[in-house]
């Protein structure tokens, strides 16, 4: 194996493409990932990129790609109750690193299957809090759209009052949020479940 020489360039790859268009939507947002930037960013030409993806929409899957094989794929530690939340507080810390992910995600443009195992997770341990399958998937819909219109909406557009003001810790709300929603689709499911 031979070792790179100083100053020559990591050649290009997908993988490094689709991490260097991360790192742009990160820092600058998604509105300033263009094409051309990724190559300006790895000192190469855009037609070099193109042998590796056919334009702006195709890096915009594969971003989605990326982000959704990341996300969480739960904990076997707790019961049913403590999982989820640890799921879905996992899944609002990944995104919320990525703040173009949820933009993204929400566009419903794109949709990818790596996201399957983090979404099997979340309804195994609704189901074992006692939900069945019609209504645990009808809970995932709703703490999905929880957490991804909690990233959204950041913005307190209708709610300038200081009472409306939104915390300094946008975690500490989704987690209040979180706990509210589960306590209202789980009851006393879980502990019922273990009594029984």
């Amino acid at each position: 194996m031979t070792s790179p020489v100083p100053g020559r360039r990591r050649p290009l790859s997908r993988a490094l493409i689709v991490a260097t268009a991360r790192r742009i939507a990160d820092e600058d947002g998604l509105g300033a990932l263009t094409v051309r930037q990724v190559a300006r960013r790895l000192g190469t030409g855009q037609a070099s990129l193109y042998r590796h993806i056919t334009d702006r929409g195709q890096l915009l899957s594969l971003l989605a790609e990326d982000v959704a094989v990341r996300l969480p794929r739960g904990t076997g530690t707790g019961g049913p109750r403590e999982r989820l939340r640890e799921h879905w507080l996992a899944a609002h810390g990944h995104l919320a690193r990525h703040p173009w992910a949820a933009r993204i995600i929400a566009d419903g443009e794109r949709t990818v299957d790596a996201a399957a195992p983090f979404a099997e997770g979340a309804l195994a341990a609704l189901a074992e809090a006692g939900l069945p399958p019609d209504e645990a998937a009808r809970a995932y819909r709703a703490l999905w759209n929880l957490l991804l219109g909690h990233l959204l909406n950041s913005h307190p557009i209708g709610h300038t009052s200081p009472a409306h003001h939104q915390g300094d810790d946008p975690r500490a709300d989704f987690a209040w949020a979180l706990s509210r929603l589960l306590d209202g689709v789980l009851g006393g499911r879980e502990v019922c479940g273990r009594r029984g």
